[in-house]
């Protein structure tokens, strides 16, 4: 199935699409309006939101329409594990924001509110206050004095530290790759402890060895890197470890994605990611990816994990990433009928002349 044409199905069904540049621009209607499905949802900033489509749904079984739940649900319960991740005041910043935008009764017409929504929406899209591509923080067209008026007339609680954080320069970066700099102090992605420098993860990783040299574990993959009393530890992501109470609910979607599995390496591989959950083992990351590739049977696919490693600056931890996938079935069948005939295109080629 992995060698097959796929659409994606976001957290939200929505396909979102980022350009590079402030300036809004008009827009085709009749390219966002097609037999009466709307495809742009907003546009701020640099940003245009899309709605996505997914056709060949009512193609799938209930019971694969269940695993698609399923495994969605899981994904949407691991949300605030990359909050977290990429800057260790998102959450807090974006609950304080979330409750000011419900609970606020003023004038919602004038400039700055505009503004405030504007910021809003560009932390929701990035997961954070960094920039999705630039790593810079985001900074805000509304002043600080507007800001603490809104949190005062809403009773919206925010530490001041995390106030300060959204106005001046501090933790400018959320991955900083400059040469000749200690890119981990310099760095405000929430996989190191304030206090961890370059020289310290190095150290605390130079000396460990994977029992099977052969096959060399992905140490730092699913952890934080912390000081503890002057003591360099590893906070594991993991039921009862770090993020504890989200993988747990993680753990009960895919646990009832493996019970509507389409198949018995589907559901092996489901049963591999569950007890990588618990426990947190490496080792069991690594045989678990390996019954995924192996599954390649049937409609649905998905990704659900600590995965990608771009934005450890030294490119040890895995950022928290999910999403679902079902298959194309009509351009998989167009595919199918261009490799059944793929000797006569070969034979016709006239590069074969």
């Amino acid at each position: 199935m992995k060698r097959n044409t796929f659409y994606a199905i976001a957290l939200a069904a929505l396909f979102l699409w980022s350009c590079k540049t402030d300036k809004k621009t008009g827009t085709d209607d009749t390219a966002e309006i097609k037999n009466g499905f709307e495809y742009v949802v907003d546009q701020f900033a640099d940003l245009r939101i899309l709605r996505y489509q997914i056709p060949g749904w009512e193609d799938l079984t209930l019971k694969e329409q269940k695993l698609v739940y399923y495994l969605t649900q899981a994904g949407l319960s691991g949300r605030d594990i990359m909050w977290d991740q990429n800057y260790r005041h998102n959450l807090r910043i974006r609950k304080a924001l979330e409750n000011i935008y419900t609970a606020y009764k003023g004038d919602k017409t004038t400039g700055d509110w505009k503004n405030f929504e504007v910021y809003l929406k560009r932390i929701w899209f990035s997961n954070g206050i960094h920039h999705h591509y630039s790593n810079d923080k985001i900074k805000p067209d509304f002043s600080r004095e507007y800001f603490e008026t809104l949190l005062n007339e809403t009773a919206t609680s925010l530490a001041p530290e995390a106030v300060a954080v959204i106005f001046d320069e501090s933790d400018a970066k959320k991955v900083n790759q400059a040469k000749s700099v200690d890119n981990v102090a310099l760095s405000a992605v929430n996989f190191y402890g304030p206090d961890i420098t370059n020289e310290d993860v190095m150290a605390f990783y130079a000396g460990m060895e994977s029992p099977d040299p052969e096959k060399p574990l992905s140490f730092g993959l699913n952890s934080q890197l912390v000081k503890e009393n002057g003591t360099l530890k590893e906070r594991v992501y993991k039921s009862g470890g770090l993020y504890g109470e989200a993988i747990d609910k993680i753990i009960y979607w895919l646990e009832k994605a493996r019970e509507v599995a389409e198949n018995q390496a589907q559901g092996d591989a489901l049963g591999l990611l569950i007890e990588y959950y618990r426990t947190g083992d490496l080792k069991t990351w690594d045989d678990y990816n390996v019954a995924w590739t192996q599954a390649t049977e049937g409609n649905i696919d998905y990704i659900n994990g600590f995965v990608e490693v771009y934005n450890d600056p030294l490119g040890y931890r895995g950022s928290y990433e999910t999403i679902v996938q079902i298959k194309d079935f009509e351009m998989s069948r167009k595919m199918a009928v261009l490799s059944e005939n793929a000797q006569w295109f070969e034979d016709h080629s006239p590069l074969m002349k």
